[in-house]
C-alpha cells in the first residue's frame, strides 16, 4: 500500500482551545492529523505539538496573511470561532461586526491556501427570517453564508445548546441551580428547544470529516425531544437533588435577566449579553440525513447527558480562566485598539475609492485644523496618506500596503506620526473591506498603538475616533 493511499485528513481547527474544540481533540486525534490553531495574545512558540499529537499554529485570525500560512496543506478547517473575548485592550465593535471580519478573513485565507472544505459549527435556527433573530443568530447566520461563498466547499453544522463538561452555557445553568433557592423563569423560559450532547457533536464532526464531499450542506443538531429552558431546569434541578422553588414571571426583558444571570452564575457580560438574547428564538432542529445516518433515536437524551457532564464536574471553574487570566495580563501590556464600523456602501464606490473618499471627507470637516495630503497612484488608489495640524505637526502618516489589497480590501499601514507610539507593531492598519455577501462597508482600525497615555487616549482621541466614523457613515448613506 502506498503512502498516498494511508495518508490522514490534515484538519486545522480554528477555535480548537474552546469547549468544542477541546472534545474534538481528544476524541478525533487517533483518526486525523489535527491542526490546533491558537490566537492567544500569551502563547509566544510559532508550533509545537501536544501529548496527543496534535500540532499548535499560532494564528492571528484578523491577518489574511497569517492565517493562509498557518493552514497551508490542511484538507479541511473546522471554524468554531466566537469573538466574545476581547484581543485588545480597546475594542470598539459589536461581536457580530468582529465575526464578520474573521469570517471573511477565513474566506480569503482559504481561497489562498486552495482548501478544499470548511466544516462550521453555526447556531440552531439559523435558517430563519432575520426579522425574528436575535443579533447573535444573525451572526451565526451572516458567518456560514460568508465562509460558504469562497471556492471552498461547507457543510454547516447548526446546534443549539450543547451540553458537556466545560461547556459555558451549561456551566451557567447548573451553577444557577445550585446558588438560587427561588428562581425567576422569564417569558423566554418558554421557549422551545432541543439540545445536545457533546459526544454527538463529536459523533457528526467525526462523520462528515470522513467524507466530505458527500456532507456538504446544512445539517440541524438536536435530540428528539423538543424540551423548554424552564424544563431543562426543573430536570436539571432533579439530577442535582434540588427542588428550587420556580416562580414564572410575564416579563421577557433580556436586561433584567442578563443582570441576575451574571450576578448569580459569575460568567463575563461578553458571554451572557448575547447568548440571553438570543434564547427568545424558538430552535429546533429539522429532520436530516445526518441526524438520520446518526439515528436520532440513539443520541443521548438529557438527563443523561447532564448525569453524564454532572459525573465530571460540569460546573467546575472555567478550564481557561488561568490562561484568560495570562490573556488579559498580555492584552494590557499591549495596550492596542481594535474598532471596526459596519456601514451601508454607495455602489459607485469601491474599497478603493471609498478609502480616498473618507481621507478627502474628514480633510473637509477638519479644515483648516487639519491639512490632509492624499499621493495617488495611477491606478487611483491612495499611496500615502499624510495628516498634519495646522499644517506644521505630522500627526498622521499611512503608506499603502499593496500586497493587502485588492478589489474587496484596501489596506493602509499606520507608519508614523504625533499620534502613533514610537515602537508599534508591524500590523498597525486601517482597512476598508466590502463584505459582498452581506453587500456592508466594513472600516477596520487594526492594533492601533496609541501614543497618548491610556487615561488621556480613552477620554480624547477614542472618543473622537468613534464620532468621526458615526459622521463618515451617515455621510455614505446621505450620498447614496
Amino acid at each position: 500500500m502506498t503512502d498516498e493511499t494511508t495518508k490522514r485528513p490534515r484538519i486545522a481547527i480554528a477555535g480548537a482551545s474552546g469547549f468544542v474544540g477541546r472534545a474534538l481533540r481528544r476524541r478525533l486525534a487517533d483518526r486525523f492529523d489535527l491542526i490546533a490553531l491558537t490566537r492567544r495574545p500569551s502563547s509566544d512558540a510559532s508550533i509545537a505539538t501536544d501529548e496527543d499529537g496534535v500540532e499548535w499554529r499560532n494564528c492571528d485570525l484578523f491577518d489574511t496573511a497569517s492565517i493562509a500560512s498557518a493552514i497551508e496543506g490542511v484538507d479541511v478547517v473546522i471554524y468554531l470561532v466566537h469573538s466574545m473575548s476581547p484581543q485588545s485592550r480597546l475594542t470598539q465593535a459589536r461581536f457580530d461586526e468582529l465575526d464578520l471580519v474573521l469570517a471573511d478573513n477565513m474566506r480569503r485565507a482559504m481561497d489562498a491556501a486552495a482548501t478544499s472544505h470548511i466544516v462550521f459549527l453555526g447556531g440552531l435556527g439559523a435558517h430563519q427570517d432575520e426579522s425574528i433573530l436575535s443579533r447573535h443568530l444573525v451572526s451565526r447566520q451572516e458567518v456560514g453564508a460568508v465562509l460558504g461563498s469562497g471556492r471552498a466547499a461547507i457543510t454547516e453544522l447548526r446546534a443549539g445548546l450543547v451540553i458537556g463538561s466545560g461547556g459555558s452555557s451549561f456551566r451557567m445553568l447548573i451553577r444557577l441551580i445550585r446558588r438560587l433557592p427561588v428562581m425567576v423563569l422569564p417569558r423566554w423560559t418558554s421557549t422551545p428547544t432541543q439540545p445536545i450532547a457533546i459526544e454527538d457533536v463529536v459523533r457528526a464532526f467525526g462523520t462528515v470529516l470522513e467524507d466530505p464531499a458527500a456532507w456538504c450542506g446544512e445539517f440541524d443538531l438536536g435530540i428528539e425531544e423538543e424540551m423548554t429552558y424552564g424544563l431543562m431546569i426543573h430536570r436539571a434541578a432533579a439530577a442535582l437533588g434540588r427542588n428550587p422553588l420556580t416562580m414564572p414571571v410575564p416579563i421577557s426583558s433580556p436586561r433584567v435577566s442578563t443582570l441576575w444571570i451574571m450576578l448569580f452564575s459569575g460568567e463575563p457580560a461578553s458571554l451572557v449579553i448575547p447568548l440571553i438574547a438570543s434564547l427568545k428564538t424558538p430552535t429546533i432542529a429539522r429532520d436530516n440525513r445526518l441526524l438520520d445516518h446518526l439515528d436520532r433515536a440513539s443520541l443521548a437524551g438529557f438527563d443523561a447527558s447532564v448525569g453524564a457532564c454532572l459525573a465530571e464536574a460540569g460546573d467546575a471553574d472555567d478550564p481557561r480562566r488561568a490562561t484568560r487570566s495570562r490573556d488579559r495580563k498580555v492584552i494590557h501590556e499591549r495596550s492596542l485598539v481594535r474598532s471596526v464600523q459596519r456601514m451601508d456602501m454607495p455602489d459607485d464606490l469601491t474599497p478603493k475609492t471609498a478609502m480616498r473618499a473618507y481621507w478627502d471627507w474628514l480633510g473637509r470637516v477638519f479644515r483648516p485644523l487639519l491639512r490632509i495630503r492624499i499621493e495617488v497612484s495611477k491606478a487611483g488608489a491612495a499611496d500615502r496618506i499624510t495628516v498634519h495640524l495646522f499644517g506644521l505637526l505630522l500627526m498622521l502618516e499611512l503608506n499603502r500596503m499593496a500586497e493587502a489589497c485588492d478589489d474587496e480590501i484596501e489596506t493602509m499601514h499606520i507608519t508614523r506620526g504625533l499620534l502613533v507610539r514610537r515602537i508599534s507593531p508591524p500590523g498597525s492598519r486601517l482597512e476598508f473591506r466590502w463584505v459582498r455577501e452581506r453587500r456592508v462597508l466594513l472600516t477596520a482600525l487594526q492594533d492601533y498603538a496609541p501614543s497618548l497615555p491610556w487615561p488621556v487616549y480613552m477620554c480624547s482621541q477614542a472618543w473622537l475616533h468613534l464620532m468621526v466614523m458615526w459622521g463618515f457613515r451617515r455621510w455614505l448613506r446621505r450620498r447614496g
